[in-house]
């Protein structure tokens, strides 16, 4: 409806009322790629021409096979600076509409804040027990899950932490943090293999969270030239498509990251 609203005022020439109307739509189904798509063409016909070129990025996040969105972004970005507002819009997109964006009730809210005084207290046993009733009440909760999984990887736990982080990632993928920390837990149990494709993941969501860890701040001072050579990591593959920053962000993880975070 409020597409279609956006349109009519379109045909009028009320570039601003058509605008709110995409706007409006975007927010009531935030999946629907084509207010999105509208919304970024209103805004690049206006002065929000940044903000039109996220918008379509969303769109075409929301549906690859748009090939008019996707001829868009690569005249304005080239294809490096295509894959990066994908990324971003996916990290927004999945921000936006993650389920613990929702009110929660008192029980719930009563839970999450004991969890996290255990947390702080490092008593990881309880932290376990509360955040462990958090999920029953917030089955899909992803943060319900992820610090589950924290608190179980603390008492070393690491395959019942897998399995937390595992449920995380079902109740929304495209949440980059469940996904670190499965990589790491993952190395922690020998899984180099699962553990590369999972840092993976999150090299394409959010690379950054990689860049900030401290085994790998060489990679972001000094670039590919901190990386172990790919011929002195057995077995390593590299996925296609990385830059050079990410190239050695990957070849340190894949060299270097053991045990526990």
């Amino acid at each position: 409806m409020w597409v279609q609203l956006g349109h009519a005022y379109g045909q009028l020439g009320d570039a601003e009322a058509a605008h709110v109307a995409y706007l409006y739509a975007t927010q009531a189904q935030p999946d629907l790629a084509a207010g999105h798509r509208h919304l970024g063409y209103v805004r690049r016909s206006t002065s929000r021409h940044e903000e039109g070129m996220r918008s379509l990025a969303r769109a075409l996040f929301l549906d690859p096979a748009d090939l008019d969105v996707a001829e868009l972004l690569l005249a304005e970005h080239g294809a490096a600076g295509m894959q990066a507002s994908l990324a971003k819009a996916a990290l927004a997109h999945a921000d936006e509409t993650r389920p613990t964006r929702r009110p929660i009730g008192l029980p719930a809210s009563w839970l999450r804040s004991r969890a996290r005084k255990a947390a702080r207290r490092q008593d990881w046993k309880e932290a376990e027990r509360l955040y462990a009733a958090l999920t029953e009440i917030r089955a899909t909760d992803p943060d319900a899950f992820l610090q589950l999984g924290h608190a179980l990887n603390e008492q070393n736990k690491q395959q019942d932490a897998e399995l937390a982080y595992r449920r995380a990632i079902a109740c929304d993928p495209l949440y980059a943090d469940p996904w670190l920390h499965l990589g790491y837990v993952l190395t922690a149990q020998g899984q180099d293999a699962s553990a590369r494709e999972a840092f993976a993941v999150v090299l394409r969501l959010a690379p950054d969270r990689l860049a900030a860890h401290p085994l790998l701040s060489r990679a972001e001072r000094a670039g590919p030239g901190a990386a172990p050579p790919v011929e002195s990591v057995p077995g390593l593959v590299l996925p296609p498509g990385l830059g050079e920053r990410e190239t050695a962000i990957w070849l340190l993880l894949a060299a270097k990251v053991q045990g526990r975070h």
